[in-house]
């Protein structure tokens, strides 16, 4: 019972001073402190927080796996302290470590292991990670702190999925777990623990005193949900927040303000512009898409839009060890991209604009209005096609009325820094073998489908890089994105926030900003 009214205080507090959102000490108006409360100004509010079903920023704090990801996007061990790999590479064999607590004091076993890789895979549940474990023939606990998998054939990218977050399986056992309670109130094993989840305002954790690992140096946390971009950044100077994820318009500003400073990180997260063929034929010509790829201004894009906090793209893995240079990159060129229109059929009316067949080319572009570059890169292309005679209407939506499966064209955001598997497979594999919630544009092409196959399932490293070359060959011949750039990650914090890394390269929007999160503090 005291645990109990010790844990309500602490939701109390902790909420009201989520929404005082004050700054230093407690004063004569009973504002509360935040000395050693790390108030983080987020982008999304996701719609449940297991790991079992999807990634979420908040698996840094919540959950740990078998294997951990390091400052090199290595993974390495955690949860298991032995990692044992038979000659033929087909069985793993994880002796976990015996400490190892959820946060509702019950110890973790090969039971939860078990649990947590069945779930992915078990059809029923429809995880967005299911492709992650289709290589895996069967999982089985050998023993209360032994798990062994087995796999089909050689898989490579094991030990990076294995990073994914166990969940307890006395909480979720016997459960539909897409609706499970645990979704609003999730119970892992890392260094912090769920406290409260107000939706629309804000989600609060507490340090896990039982942590096995290292004790983190901040006692709570708090995911103030802020969607605007200028409100975050005006809370961030206000001192309401203490980081947050900024614009490159931003950045200056809040280098140059008094109590705070900007983070610069390395991603592989990409912008692009996804081509729908499910939605509309007008892409279906490979001809069309490759000058449109052509007419657009990469160079400016990064220049004027990411204020040149990024690059100009050409692939998904560029930011990838197995990175092909010697595919078309599709550099700027207006003349190549009318040419490719009129060998398509494509002529320009008495108005200028493209027809065929009595059809003027036309299509609406989708980004969420929430994300400043992605609608400057959608009115960016909007404006330069208009010059070649496409139409481009520009519709900027919030993210609750978005579907991007619905949508004729989107500018999309992906990337990953970990195996070339990941954020490749699932993305651009053919829609019958994918993952549900991927293939946003139900692209479909044999021979980027036998490369993605071969490459997760490779024998060698050299094999690996072959195939992976192949595909991204075949991902530029026929393209199903325009690639159009990367971008720095862009954190904003108050100066009194230490310990944030710059070392490892990031994924999309950022994600794993919070890797080392155990090593940050708070200065007085």
């Amino acid at each position: 019972m005291k645990k109990r009214w010790i844990a309500l205080l602490l939701t109390a507090v902790l909420m009201t001073a989520a929404l005082v959102g004050c700054g230093g000490t407690g004063d004569d108006n009973g504002e509360i402190s935040k000395e050693n409360t790390l108030v983080y100004g987020a982008e999304f509010e996701d719609d449940k927080i297991n790991p079992v079903l999807s990634t979420t920023y908040e698996d840094d704090f919540l959950f740990r796996g078998l294997m951990r990801q390091d400052k090199n996007c290595t993974p390495q061990k955690d949860i298991a302290k032995e990692v044992e790999i038979s000659a033929d590479k087909l069985t793993y064999i994880f002796t976990l470590r015996d400490d190892v607590k959820f946060h509702d004091d019950e110890g973790l076993t090969a039971d939860d292991v078990v649990f947590t890789i069945k779930s992915i895979m078990d059809p029923a549940v429809n995880s967005g990670r299911a492709t992650e474990f289709q290589e895996v023939a069967s999982v089985e606990k050998l023993e209360d702190y032994k798990v062994k998998i087995t796999l089909k054939q050689e898989f490579p990218p094991l030990l990076d999925k294995l990073t994914v977050g166990i969940v307890p399986e006395h909480i979720l056992a016997g459960q539909d777990i897409n609706a499970a309670e645990f979704n609003h109130n999730p119970v892992g094993t890392g260094p912090y623990k769920f406290v409260s989840w107000t939706t629309g305002e804000s989600l609060t954790m507490t340090r896990f005193e039982d942590y096995y690992g290292k004790a983190p140096q901040i006692e709570n946390v708090i995911f103030k949900f802020l969607p605007d971009y200028n409100t975050r950044a005006m809370q961030l100077e206000s001192g309401e927040v203490d980081f947050t994820f900024l614009e490159p318009s931003q950045v200056e500003k809040i280098e140059n303000g008094e109590n705070t400073r900007v983070y610069k990180c390395s991603t592989a997260d990409y912008r692009c512009m996804n081509y729908n063929f499910a939605v509309t034929d007008l892409f279906e010509d490979v001809r069309v898409r490759q000058a449109l790829n052509y007419a657009t201004n990469r160079e400016d894009i990064v220049k004027s839009i990411a204020h040149g906090y990024g690059y100009a793209a050409y692939s998904p893995l560029q930011a990838n060890k197995y990175v092909n240079e010697d595919v078309e990159k599709y550099d700027y060129d207006v003349s190549k991209a009318e040419a490719l229109f009129a060998e398509a059929g494509w002529i320009k009316n008495a108005e200028g604009i493209l027809e065929k067949d009595g059809r003027v080319f036309a299509f609406t572009l989708t980004a969420p209005i929430s994300d400043e570059v992605r609608v400057n890169i959608a009115n960016a292309l909007a404006s330069e096609w208009k010059k070649i005679g496409a139409l481009v209407k520009v519709d900027a939506l919030d993210w609750n009325a978005i579907d991007i499966f619905k949508c004729e064209a989107f500018v999309l955001g992906f990337g990953s820094p970990f195996d070339a598997d990941t954020d490749t497979y699932p993305m651009f594999v053919s829609t019958q073998n994918a993952a549900p919630g991927q293939n946003y544009g139900s692209y479909n092409n044999a021979a980027v489908d036998a490369a993605l196959q071969a490459g997760r399932v490779g024998t060698s490293d050299a094999e690996r890089a072959k195939q992976y070359a192949a595909f991204q060959q075949a991902f530029a011949e026929d393209p199903p994105y325009d690639m159009i750039c990367y971008l720095q990650a862009l954190y904003g914090a108050n100066k009194r926030v230490s310990g944030v890394s710059e070392e490892r390269v990031l994924g999309h929007h950022g994600a794993g900003i919070f890797w080392n999160i155990e090593d940050w503090s708070l200065d007085d």
